[in-house]
């Protein structure tokens, strides 16, 4: 030890000139990490304040300090190579070129490390932008309840491929590290493919956005509801009879939803009222705008509007539409309309057309007393009819 420090102690006589050059580039180094700091934010202050967005405000404020560190970080590798080019003991062959080795190793692992912190907080600083700007705009809590996984598996990205780096730099083999993390990998992938498949689904319901809380959406199997969670698994949805309908969100992302909330809350009502051939048509239709337009919650614009629309067996078809502002208030201004349609016809004398069956029995006179068979209408066992009978007519 004693032989050691006086080697040492020798280099710094005799190299006197390469340790005054290293320390102050160590501190030139220290000078200008400090006024990079102070650059930033200027800059932040002056420059990226005026702009649109907060992005390039929280990425600058998260980036400064980590800046700072990678520039000392560099700083201290630099003089280490030159204080290595300046003294023949730290080259090569010589007696302390292992030693200095480790030190310049240790420098560049610093530097991987400063780099590292650097880049984590770049990209926390955008996952945290996007959680406040973007998804705080809306009522959804899945991409709420994913961020903090987000950025802790970033991290554990970016922290591995520095331990990599930094193994590498003293001479430690990652490639059985790698494949090991391969095949765990694989075989946790393996292990809940479902609940990734469902992650992933998810992931696309919060990039594409086709519903969101609180919208109302009818699924492909007839399933109408009230949508009030999209989770990291499930997408939960409460139906109007009050229970909760839970559903894979692999399964909500492979398939066809009616939105009712967009691309805006306006709904129409549409309905095809039957009356009899021998109603008037003109006042029948225009009974029925009366009724529309009267409403206060049937919007003006789109028009509301009736129209002869077929004519069937037994009735002629009037088909009306008119509008509503929100698809909440659909089922009970139908209600009204409904009632005020059924009291404006009674007052005017329309009749609603119903389904009728007229059936006449022709009998000869020597059979006036004996049963009828006539053909049932579900086509099971006739009827026997009698004639005179009450119950027939």
């Amino acid at each position: 030890m004693e032989q050691w420090l006086y080697d040492l102690r020798t280099a710094l006589e005799q190299h006197w000139m390469a340790w005054a050059v290293f320390a102050a580039q160590l501190l030139v180094t220290w000078a200008v990490a400090g006024l990079a700091k102070r650059i930033l934010r200027w800059i932040a202050h002056r420059v990226v304040s005026r702009s649109d967005t907060t992005l390039d405000d929280r990425l600058v404020e998260a980036g400064t300090p980590a800046v700072r560190w990678v520039i000392l970080a560099l700083g201290l590798r630099l003089a280490l190579m030159s204080l290595g080019s300046a003294i023949p003991s730290f080259q090569a062959g010589g007696r302390y070129a292992t030693q200095f080795t480790v030190a310049g190793n240790l420098a560049e692992a610093v530097v991987v490390i400063a780099v590292t912190v650097l880049v984590n907080a770049l990209i926390n600083a955008a996952l945290d932008w996007y959680l406040h700007e973007l998804a705080g705009r809306t009522d959804g809590t899945w991409d709420r309840e994913l961020m903090p996984m987000i950025k802790k598996g970033v991290s554990a990205v970016v922290g591995f491929f520095a331990l990599s780096i930094v193994l590498e730099l003293f001479g430690i083999s990652v490639s059985a590290l790698i494949a090991t993390a391969g095949v765990a990998s694989a075989a946790i992938a393996l292990a809940s493919q479902d609940t990734l498949s469902n992650m992933l689904g998810g992931l696309a319901i919060l990039i594409d956005r086709p519903f969101r809380v609180g919208d109302w959406i009818e699924l492909t199997d007839g399933k109408v509801g009230v949508v009030v969670e999209i989770g990291l698994r499930t997408t939960r949805i409460r139906q109007f009879d009050g229970t909760a309908l839970v559903v894979p969100n692999k399964d909500m992302a492979n398939t066809r939803v009616i939105n009712y909330a967009l691309p805006s809350p306006q709904a129409a009502i549409r309905q095809t009222i039957r009356v009899t051939y021998d109603t008037d048509v003109e006042k029948a239709k225009k009974v029925l705008l009366d009724v529309l337009q009267s409403h206060p919650e049937v919007l003006k614009d789109p028009v509301p509007g009736v129209w002869l629309s077929a004519f069937n067996t037994y009735s002629l078809d009037l088909f009306f539409s008119c509008w509503v502002d929100s698809y909440t208030n659909r089922f009970r201004v139908t209600d009204e309309l409904n009632m005020q349609i059924l009291k404006a016809f009674r007052e005017n004398g329309i009749a609603l057309a119903i389904p009728a069956q007229h059936i006449r029995i022709q009998q000869k006179e020597d059979s006036l007393d004996q049963a009828v068979e006539l053909p049932a209408p579900d086509g099971n066992r006739p009827v026997q009819a009698v004639p005179g009978d009450p119950e027939n007519h």
